[in-house]
């Protein structure tokens, strides 16, 4: 509970260790401002003697969750979870993030607006609460607790007493009073437990001390009602048998053992532990160590820490305690753990972390609990295995293991659970209780001051798993699962990822031999980039390889075909599809159908917005959908608003889609996601070049797509998005002939806006695939439109043969009278700008621009049609280059036909004939066009 120091420095905090009480401190003098916390009763906090208005009891639950974690972060799943348990609001996490900014504006007034946190920092997805342990009572408590145990340990009962009482004068009544949500009870009900055995501790100590501890009138008086207060709590009964055995009051202790019996009997259907039964068979033989007061009284089975193992260091062998011969015979060691993973390999890091962590749960003031969360087959449970192997023998008192079958139809009950972990510690079948708190309350007793490893396997949830984790230091846990909301009290969390390269290559060459990687290392490269990395899908590669020894790795690869690829990934019972689809059958029917519908996008990663148009429905509802799959370990987060699939996931999902939904539905769903990237090229296109974009792109998608602010925000979105862009359009064109002008559109606005980069060359190989899969589907006018961009001259000098030598290809027929017409003007302008390149205007084209004005006649296109009469009077035959003639000839006069540009007007040398439609009104608008040397003619394109 103690939080840790942060980085930098930090408000002055409260740091009185000695205060006895809230009571106290609310009247002890202002100490420069300082801030301290109590959840020792309802939740408080105060700077100097002022308190601090901590909000509703929303707030303060998150305020409180924040200082029970000891500094470490929060996420924001955790702090929903923790309020709202399985059903939050809709707004759930806009709430909490409100609460997280005013309690930032309690705890630091002074900070300016923009000025970084120093107590409540954002970290790793969530929140931390950075603040020294002794500002909060919960840390000085189980440091005073922690400290008495040291000293008894160590003989000096006196000193412990002290601690003892100076920790149970701390609380104000329930822990967190008033506070709502699961966290809140599950952490009222540990504190409680916590303040149960302190007391019982101090009763303890109490009677070894003897008449130094008071008149033991008192004792027995406080032993009776706080034992009326608990009558199933057989360590108390204990003491209390024991104090009045030491008053001469025997047949008063026997008469505490028969009711206890009585209890036992009628709440929960058995009776006394063996250790209360043997304490009661000593009083009744009248054993003299239990008369006597002095340093050695009341140390017996029931002393601190009662139980195996109680009372002797951390690995220190025990012996009998002085004046207290053992009673119950010793409990078997359990070594549950299953065999080790020979061939493990990699995870360097993750296993050095891990160790380190369990082998300090010795130190710590609570247990180490860790969970590893990821996707089916990415090896969880082969590196917690390897990990608690390596630390066993820091758990003399043994290792426990089980299969939690959390991803199985029918995940294992925690109550049989606990029944199979009582019974490997000792428990007779007749003694294990039949509720299930009872279990856990009597797991918890065995394992107290005891060191056990838990490894639990699979686990399903949080519920499955808390009634099993222990509730005293020294104990480690390990809990594996595919979902990454195992909330649970102080856990760490190890995200457990593919390999990388090198690692899965050791793999592979562990399982089939370093000789036969190799042999062939482009192939065996080949091989763990098709499985992704996956330890799952390698090692059945691997598997098929080692029991093939005439396959070579090539071999394997030619038959790992993306249609094949799940089918050959699969030896025996064990399969990388049977994997996944456990954890698919778990989902309920909405989120089934999210899962297929996701995997049908052309994206590598996709944002919320791109799921929303998969899933056709809103940004909020497809939000929610895809982090209930990534939680599902579906699905990998992959950034902020970033989602992807694993390779081997998208194809298990889209043979699913193939299965359950029909070609329409999938093809629309995919069309929706596709508009809804082009929209986005679009809109960055027309923002970067708001007067270069073709006409004949939709000016009103379907689909609003990703809004952006400015020019500079489309170039860096587009620089960002380029290779996912790239990788959408080839997918596309590979295999969904029914997006092809959409994919054209998306080319061409995303050519236009890349028009003056470096990286407008890399489109080409691109834009040529969309020509032949145009051509191969014969759709004639989504080749045209994508020859045209082949044909864009490169900026430089010297660039305009290919357009010259391409172009006149266009001026066949297509479809649409427009398109051939902005063919024939884009040669006009490519034969302009190449003869002013040329000593003199060249000839042969006339007739391909007497065919472009004609075109652009047939189109309706006035200023099309201006624009290509001027690139004529330029280059055509009595143009001569001059800049006069081009102005005079720019527009053909009525009854003009194809013999050529019109004169000038006659009586009205060098006058400019009115343009007629649009194309005049907007000459009028915006004066003439001017000339410039040698010829050259300015036009703006409409």
């Amino acid at each position: 509970m103690a939080g840790r120091q942060g980085q930098g420095s930090e408000p002055a905090v409260h740091s009185d260790a000695n205060e006895p009480s809230g009571a106290e401190r609310a009247g002890s003098p202002d100490r420069a401002g300082r801030l301290r916390f109590q959840v020792l009763g309802p939740v408080r906090a105060w700077r100097g003697d002022r308190p601090l208005p901590l909000g509703p009891p929303q707030q303060r639950a998150v305020l409180a969750m924040l200082l029970l974690h000891a500094g470490r972060p929060v996420s924001v799943p955790q702090l929903v979870d923790a309020l709202w348990d399985e059903r939050p609001p809709p707004r759930a996490v806009g709430t909490v993030r409100t609460y997280i900014s005013r309690l930032r504006g309690l705890l630091e007034p002074e900070r300016a607006p923009r000025q970084p946190a120093q107590l409540l920092l954002s970290s790793g997805g969530g929140y931390a609460l950075r603040l020294p342990g002794e500002a909060l009572d919960a840390a000085r408590f189980e440091e005073r607790l922690a400290t008495a145990r040291r000293l008894r340990r160590a003989g000096d009962a006196a000193g412990a007493y002290e601690q003892l009482r100076g920790a149970l004068a701390l609380p104000e009544g329930v822990a967190l009073a008033g506070l709502p949500g699961p966290y809140a009870q599950r952490q009222r009900d540990r504190l409680t437990e916590l303040c149960v055995t302190t007391q019982e501790e101090l009763f303890g100590c109490g009677l070894e001390l003897g008449d130094q501890a008071g008149p033991p009138g008192d004792s027995i008086a406080g032993l009776r009602a706080f034992a009326a207060e608990h009558p199933l709590r057989e360590r108390t009964q204990a003491l209390l048998m024991l104090a009045l055995h030491r008053a001469g009051r025997r047949a008063e202790a026997l008469g505490v053992y028969a009711a206890t019996r009585r209890t036992l009997d009628a709440e929960l259907g058995t009776g006394p532990g063996a250790e209360l039964r043997a304490l009661y068979g000593k009083l009744r033989e009248g054993a003299g160590s239990y008369g006597r007061a002095g340093p050695g009284a009341g140390r017996s089975c029931i002393g601190p820490g009662a139980g195996p193992g109680a009372g002797r260091e951390p690995g220190r062998a025990s012996g009998p305690t002085p004046n207290a011969p053992q009673i119950a015979p010793p409990s078997p060691v359990p070594a549950q753990l299953p065999p080790g993973i020979a061939d493990f390999t990699g995870r360097t890091a993750a296993v050095a972390d891990l160790a380190s962590a369990l082998r300090g749960a010795a130190g710590g003031r609570a247990p180490v609990v860790a969970t590893l969360s990821g996707l089916g087959g990415v090896g969880k449970t082969a590196l917690a295995l390897h990990v608690a192997h390596s630390v066993r023998t820091c758990f003399p008192d043994g290792q426990l293991y089980v299969d939690l079958q959390g991803t199985g139809r029918a995940p294992a009950d925690s109550g049989a659970v606990l029944t199979h972990f009582l019974r490997a510690l000792g428990v007779a079948e007749s003694a294990v209780p039949d509720g299930l708190e009872q279990k856990s309350a009597l797991y918890r007793s065995l394992i107290a001051d005891r060191r056990v490893l838990v490894l639990l396997d699979d686990a399903r949830d949080s519920a499955q798993v808390r009634p099993l984790l222990p509730g005293a230091p020294g104990c480690a846990v390990l809990v594996t699962g595919r979902t990454r909301t195992l909330a649970l009290p102080g856990a760490g969390r190890v995200d457990v990822e593919v390999l990388d390269e090198a690692e899965a290559l050791g793999l592979l060459g562990a399982i089939v031999g370093a000789e036969r990687v190799a042999a062939e290392p482009e192939a065996a490269r080949e091989l763990v980039a098709i499985c992704g990395g996956l330890p799952l899908a390698v090692r059945i590669a691997a598997a098929r390889l080692a029991s093939r020894p005439g396959w070579t790795l090539a071999d394997l690869v030619a038959r790992l075909s993306e249609r094949r690829r799940l089918d050959e990934l699969r030896v025996g019972d064990l399969g990388v599809e049977a994997t996944f689809r456990v954890g698919y059958e778990a989902l309920g029917p909405g989120l089934a159908h999210a899962f297929r519908a996701l995997a049908l996008g052309s994206l590598p990663t996709f944002c919320r917005a791109a799921a929303a148009a998969l899933l056709d429905t809103t940004d909020e509802a497809a939000e929610s959908a895809v982090e209930e799959l990534v939680d599902a370990g579906l699905l990998e987060a992959h950034g902020e608003d970033r989602y992807r699939y694993h390779d081997l996931v998208a194809l298990f999902a889209r043979r699913l889609g193939e299965r359950h939904e029909s070609p329409a539905e999938r093809a629309a769903a995919q069309l929706r996601c596709f508009d809804h990237v082009r929209a986005t090229v679009l809109t960055a296109a027309r923002l970067i070049r708001p007067h270069g974009v073709p006409p004949d792109l939709p000016r009103h998608p379907d689909r609003p797509g990703r809004a952006l602010a400015d020019a500079e925000a489309a170039r860096e979105w587009l620089h960002t998005a380029h290779p996912r862009l790239y990788a959408a359009v080839e997918r596309v064109l590979d295999a969904t002939p029914g997006l092809l002008g959409p994919a054209v559109d998306l080319l061409t606005a995303w050519s236009y806006a890349l028009r003056t980069t470096a990286r407008h060359r890399e489109l080409e190989p691109l834009i040529r695939r969309a020509v032949d899969s145009a051509r191969r589907h014969g759709d004639d006018r989504a080749a045209a439109r994508a020859r045209r961009l082949l044909r864009v001259p490169r900026s430089g000098t010297g660039t305009y043969g290919r357009p010259v030598r391409a172009l006149p290809e266009s001026l066949r027929p297509v479809p649409e009278p427009l398109l051939s017409a902005k063919d024939a003007h884009e040669l006009a302008l490519v034969l302009a700008a190449r003869g002013r390149e040329r000593t003199g205007p060249p000839r042969r084209p006339a007739v391909p621009r007497r065919q472009a004005q004609r075109r652009c006649r047939r189109a309706q296109h006035p200023c099309r049609e201006a624009l290509t009469w001027a690139r004529r009077a330029c280059g055509g035959p009595g143009g001569g280059g001059r800049a006069g003639s081009a102005r005079d000839r720019a527009v053909p006069g009525p009854g003009d036909s194809d013999r050529g540009p019109p004169g000038p007007a006659p009586g009205a040398s060098g006058a400019r004939p009115a343009l007629r439609g649009r194309a005049g009104e907007r000459r009028r608008a915006t004066g003439p066009p001017r000339g410039g040397r040698r010829g050259k003619l300015r036009c703006k394109e409409p």
